[in-house]
């Protein structure tokens, strides 16, 4: 293995033991093992997504499709469920949210109309 990705490899594990090592001593709460869990959900999907890239050997393509389905699939999920009534439309990060969300269509109208 690459010795720069076997320090970062490392780097993960010892990160992960010094998490689980406060996790024993109690000194992390529940919510921040929501994010932690989160976050290593989203690092395997880019790894899968990197490896599945590479195998295809294209210029990097693959790994943006990857990444806007990802997120295509989320939004369409969090929609459904504000419809439905499953997600309250009352916590504060949907505020942010909406804001995102208008500067990603605007970062995106912005990208097409260079493009063309």
């Amino acid at each position: 293995m690459d010795p720069a990705l076997t320090s970062q490899v490392n780097s993960i594990r010892l990160t992960l033991q010094a998490v689980e090592a406060q996790v024993g001593g109690g000194k992390i709460q529940k919510g921040a093992l929501d994010e932690l869990k989160s976050a290593v959900d989203e690092i395997r999907l880019r790894i899968w997504a990197i490896m599945s890239a590479a195998a295809e050997g294209s210029d990097g393509l693959a790994l943006e499709r990857f990444r806007l389905r990802r997120a295509i699939e989320f939004c369409d999920s969090l929609s459904k469920e504000f419809e439905d009534g499953t997600m309250s439309p009352t916590h504060r990060e949907c505020a942010v949210l909406v804001s995102v969300l208008g500067k990603l269509s605007t970062s995106i109208g912005k990208a097409k109309a260079k493009s063309q």
